[in-house]
């Protein structure tokens, strides 16, 4: 990694960054990463990162995490391979050892979030260095003539909670659950049978391939999923370029008592930070304990988000799982 040289005069908005780490709201690590007008991070832009970097997401080629992928790269000014995997804990683990970064999905719109993620990051050394929201459609396709033909469906695990209205109105059709939502398009172009049917992505095929067709049939017309991309380095990088940011921190519950979450809100709400997102995960140590996770309008070096995680961490455990910027939904 390229290192800076640049030793130029601190902006205030650097020194804001330094008391941040003063406080341990930040790893210390990080100091070495920041010292001029530009930061090294695990996804960098220009000049600063010509190295071509690998992106890990779940695959085949053609699943949704895939094309959140493709758009995410559109954005950068570097090189990009990207690598797939077959699950999410593989993709997870891959981050910082065969790859730069990987990219997942972490809340849909209406299913909420990915509970494997949000466990794993918990204890994983990773950070948030981006989001992306893709629109999220789905079909029906078979070789049948009608739908009373259809005996078995494959469907990825997730894409069956998404379109669950649908699956029930089937009537004495087999389900089978797939890792991916391409093998399921695979699985129905394979069997080639009039018996079998598969929900896939809307834009995995062509209305030629299929003699039996029924869009849109997701519960929510506009659903979507919110994907992050996740890395072993922080972005912090000075030059904001005005970009509107969220953060996202989780509030590790080591003392339960009345009046906590209260206690967790309150230096949020008192400075007027729009929270974006909360959510709970049990500890797993003792039941009836729960890690609040949380995202929030601004960045960690704005005075007022500095000042509301020093105080959210004078009481509580906190980690900081970064300060990216904010998507278009």
């Amino acid at each position: 990694m390229k290192k800076i040289t640049n030793r130029s005069t601190p902006t205030r908005e650097q020194l804001r960054f330094f008391r941040c780490l003063s406080t341990s709201l930040l790893p210390a690590k990080l100091v070495a990463k920041r010292v001029g007008g530009r930061v090294n991070s695990g996804v960098m832009r220009g000049k600063e990162n010509s190295t071509m970097k690998i992106i890990g997401t779940l695959g085949p080629k053609g699943t949704f995490s895939d094309i959140a992928t493709n758009k995410y790269v559109k954005t950068l000014d570097y090189g990009c391979e990207v690598k797939y995997f077959k699950s999410i804990k593989s993709t997870l683990r891959s981050i910082g050892e065969s790859c730069d970064c990987g990219i997942l999905p972490i809340e849909n719109f209406s299913e909420g979030f990915v509970t494997l993620v949000l466990d794993h990051i918990v204890d994983a050394e990773l950070y948030i260095i981006g989001e992306i929201f893709l629109p999220i459609q789905f079909s029906f396709v078979s070789h049948a003539n009608n739908i009373s033909e259809v005996k078995k469906l494959f469907v990825q695990f997730v894409a069956k909670n998404q379109c669950s209205e649908f699956i029930e109105s089937l009537n004495n059709v087999e389900t089978v659950t797939t890792e991916s939502n391409i093998t399921s398009l695979e699985s129905v172009i394979k069997k080639g049978a009039t018996g079998s049917g598969a929900i896939v992505p809307s834009n995995s095929y062509h209305p030629n391939d299929f003699s039996f067709i029924i869009e849109n049939v997701n519960d929510y017309e506009n659903n979507q999923t919110r994907f992050l991309v996740f890395s072993k380095s922080q972005d912090l990088r000075c030059e904001r370029n005005n970009l509107a940011y969220k953060t996202s921190i989780i509030v590790l519950n080591d003392d339960d008592h009345p009046g906590l979450l209260e206690r967790i809100l309150s230096p949020l709400s008192k400075r007027q930070i729009n929270l974006t997102s909360i959510t709970s995960r049990p500890t797993r140590k003792k039941f009836g304990r729960y890690n609040f996770f949380m995202g929030f309008e601004g960045h960690v070096t704005d005075t007022k988000v500095a000042d509301a995680l020093r105080e959210i961490e004078a009481c509580h455990r906190l980690k900081v799982l970064g300060s990216y910027p904010k998507a278009n939904v």
